[in-house]
């Protein structure tokens, strides 16, 4: 692609995505996620419209108010949720009424509300929903009146635990009100299904739904326009006249020639579609645009996953839908940055675990080139968290269900639906029919279930982790020889950013699980894949559990390195699911822990040295890494086990200048040992590409504690885009190096534009509240959020700590 398309397709699709308001005659969308009154607690006769609600705190949306409680043993979220605070929440806003609405249709729209949303418009309710990751939108328009117009919001999450992560609690998700003509398209009005009929020749299968809300039969017109990445129409058709009378579903087809075909390495070919509605004489009642892009997925036991014809290997990790410090209401910034990182390490596939996420995540996935499992739920009508949504599937799972396919049908990203995970007690019944009931909505992607492979209905065997076992899934093949599978959570593997051991760990035997107290680990010893010990006795015993080893070696049944190994060369196995890509709060061992640490991302979304091994295995990018770091003051002339990670042939290790030997990677070794007698100075790894690239990883040996250093992704931000900066803070020498293992606390203060929405450090342990101003450093580092307030002034960031050189940054405040 050259410059000048570059600048091209940035501008064409920052227009499209940036505005708060769409596009097109008859049709305007807008942002209400500014100013919400908020009050924590129950509030009689708050869903009046003449409540007053002035003492109640003013707040921008998303928001979630556990996040900003303490953490507590007794809170009744317990471990599932982080051990923070839930209850009841009310949110009230006030709208005014416009004259041009007077001929329209005014919908209100939530991405989600978590959980037991019930809304009011001027003291009338409208309805409850129980499911708090799914979106819904109501009609408002029979309930306004001229003047100011009341929205009230009750968010009840008084019974927990909910669920068996941590889920937030609020109006966590944006909020926008729609207003359309009184003939206008459904809310997921436009579903495109689409593929590749032959090579050279796609198809677009277009149902778009229109609603008439006047009494008498209206005639319309459909037209679809398509346009390529650069903005250019590459195709229009138009229907003849149709008669629509209440809701009326459209089918047309368009085909195009030669397309430019969208996948995880080419996410820019995607294409705009123009969905208008026109009246008789040419006028616009309503218009959408819907991105789609044309992708061929293929899956078969012989084969695997094929992409557009290419052989395709999932690299993929789980997620949960929090993010550290901000909880559950995640900011467009965080989250583009997380995915960043997970691209950057070589991943090229996210299971969304165990809900539908965000609506910006999937736009940012068919973006940045993720394939999607986009997953429904985690049970059915069994509740595994005693308040969880089992207790509503019955009644509910077909409305959100539906939802949840027409809302993301239209992604390229998408590849697999999943119907749940670990479901409790279900039936090969209860599996067909939602098997059979998105098939309905959409047959064009395959269908699968973490560890549902029991049931008959999933084209899919997802396998969690009893596929870690060893000979599990080649076993599994054996009996289904028809079935691909795909490693739905594969691998769990523990790790702390800046922690070591050289001893092997086993969660069984050393760190068992609640379920595994008092299991003997004897029965598991041949089913599990051993990893020898780095080193006859033990090196560091600093920290001592539940802190993990940043080595590969603290593993539940199967390490990162022979995940790959078993796995990579199956063509029946389309790859694997990491458990999990970041930490994330709840579902820990027990108090005080915040989380167990699965991530290959920590809290603060800083990398383990784990990151750095599937980055090895995974990207194509030359790299090299050695882990630990070079700070072990004690260990002077005691032999520590270095190991360097590449996707080189090899290494060859430097230390304080002097060579201490060439390595290379033998056939299936995804590791380079040395044993090196610790030396303060620097120890330098160096690899080679075949073209004779060189790349390079070192470190110095810090000395002591005395300044601090702060780093920003971002130099200015912008109010009006919600604009969040990432400053990574470190300890440091006197010369700049920084100090693996300082643990000191900070204080952060945030003057002008801007506020402080999250301080996070990784530390599992550290109960701190998240809207705190101080916050220790953990093994060095600690991660603060600043975000632009509605001030016109640039944002200084002032940061201290005791004996410490303080630090400042200076952010440009943009309107």
């Amino acid at each position: 692609m050259t410059t000048t398309t570059i600048v091209k397709t940035f501008l064409f699709w920052g227009l499209l995505f940036s505005l708060s308001a769409f596009a097109g005659t008859g049709r305007e969308q807008v942002t209400l996620d500014r100013s919400w009154r908020f009050y924590l607690g129950e509030a009689e006769h708050a869903y009046k419209k003449d409540y007053d609600d002035s003492h109640w705190r003013m707040l921008d949306l998303p928001h979630d108010w556990s996040i900003e409680g303490e953490y507590d043993k007794n809170n009744p979220a317990g471990i599932s949720g982080a051990f923070l605070p839930t209850g009841i929440g009310w949110y009230r806003k006030k709208i005014e009424y416009r004259p041009d609405w007077n001929t329209k249709r005014v919908y209100i729209l939530f991405d989600g509300v978590y959980m037991n949303s019930t809304v009011y418009i001027n003291g009338k309710k409208l309805r409850t929903r129980p499911y708090g990751y799914i979106g819904f939108q109501y009609d408002l328009t029979d309930h306004l009146v001229p003047g100011t117009n009341t929205i009230a919001v009750k968010v009840d999450h008084s019974k927990a635990p909910s669920g068996r992560w941590y889920t937030g609690s609020g109006i966590y998700r944006h909020v926008n009100l729609l207003v359309t003509n009184q003939v206008h398209l459904s809310r997921h009005g436009v579903q495109v299904k689409s593929g590749l009929e032959r090579l050279g020749l796609a198809f677009a299968r277009i149902t778009s739904t229109v609603e008439n809300h006047t009494p008498s039969s209206q005639s319309i017109v459909l037209e679809q326009v398509l346009k390529d990445r650069e903005g250019h129409m590459v195709l229009k058709q138009r229907s003849g006249e149709i008669k629509v009378l209440g809701k009326e579903d459209i089918d047309q087809e368009i085909k195009l020639k030669n397309p430019l075909l969208w996948s995880a390495e080419s996410p820019e070919n995607r294409y705009v579609l123009q969905t208008k509605v026109l009246n008789p004489e040419g006028g616009v009642l309503d218009e959408r645009s819907t991105v789609i892009g044309f992708r061929k997925i293929e899956v078969s036991v012989e084969e695997g996953l094929r992409v557009n014809g290419k052989k395709t290997i999932i690299k993929g990790m789980c997620m949960h839908h929090d993010a550290g410090p901000v909880g559950t209401a995640v900011p467009e910034d965080v989250l583009r940055r997380r995915l960043k990182l997970l691209r950057e390490m070589g991943c090229n596939a996210i299971r969304t675990t165990h809900n539908p996420f965000a609506p910006e995540f999937y736009r940012m996935c068919d973006e940045m080139g993720f394939y999607v499992m986009d997953e429904a739920f985690d049970g059915w009508e069994v509740a595994k968290a005693e308040h969880d949504y089992g207790n509503y599937f019955e009644e509910w799972w077909k409305k959100d269900l539906e939802e949840f396919i027409k809302r993301d049908i239209n992604h390229p990203s998408i590849i697999f639906w999943s119907i749940g995970n670990e479901v409790r007690g279900f039936t090969d019944k209860r599996q067909h029919e939602l098997v059979d009931f998105i098939k309905e909505l959409d047959d064009s992607r395959p269908i699968t279930q973490g560890e549902g492979s029991k049931g008959t209905a999933i084209e899919i065997a997802g396998m969690n982790g009893h596929g870690e076992f060893k000979g599990a899934i080649a076993g599994f093949h054996k009996k289904h020889p028809s079935k691909p599978v795909i490693g739905t959570e594969i691998t769990h593997t523990y790790q702390t950013r800046g922690v070591y051991r050289t001893k092997t760990s086993y969660r069984r035997r050393d760190f068992p699980a609640p379920w595994e107290k008092g299991q003997s680990f004897a029965p598991m010893k041949d089913k599990v894949y051993l990893i020898p010990d780095l080193f006859e006795k033990e090196v560091f015993t600093e920290y001592e559990l539940p802190y993990q080893s940043s080595y590969d070696n603290s593993i539940v049944r199967m390490g990162i390195r022979d995940y790959w190994k078993e796995t990579k060369d199956k063509p029946y196995f389309l790859g694997a699911f990491r458990w999990t890509a970041f930490d994330y709060l709840g579902e820990s061992f027990g108090w005080p822990a915040r989380t167990a640490p699965f991530g290959i991302l920590d809290l603060c979304g800083f990398p383990t040295d784990n990151y750095y091994l599937y980055q090895a295995i995974w990207s194509d990018k030359p790299m090299v890494h050695v882990l630990p770091h070079w700070t072990h003051p004690g260990k002077e002339n005691v032999n520590i086990p270095v190991v360097v990670y590449t996707n080189t042939d090899g290494a060859e290790l430097f230390l304080n200048g002097k060579s201490l030997g060439k390595k290379k990677l033998k056939e299936g070794e995804l590791q380079l040992v040395w044993q090196v007698p610790y030396c303060p100075g620097e120890l330098k790894a160096v690899a080679q590409t075949a073209s004779r690239q060189t790349v390079t990883k070192a470190y110095k040996t810090a000395g002591n504690p005395e300044t601090i250093k702060i780093s920003t992704d971002r130099k200015s931000l912008s109010y009006q885009d919600r604009d969040v900066a990432h400053l990574e803070v470190s300890i440091a020498d006197s010369k700049g190096i920084e100090v693996p293992r300082a643990n000191r606390e900070l204080h952060v203060e945030v003057k002008g534009g801007g506020e402080l929405i999250g301080l996070e450090n990784g530390d599992i342990l550290d109960l701190t509240p998240h809207m705190a101003q101080n916050r220790r450093t953990f093994n060095g580092k600690l991660l603060a959020l600043v975000r632009a307030v509605d001030t016109n002034e640039d944002i200084e960031v002032l940061i201290s700590g005791k004996g410490l050189a303080p630090a400042r940054i200076l952010l440009e405040r943009l309107p």
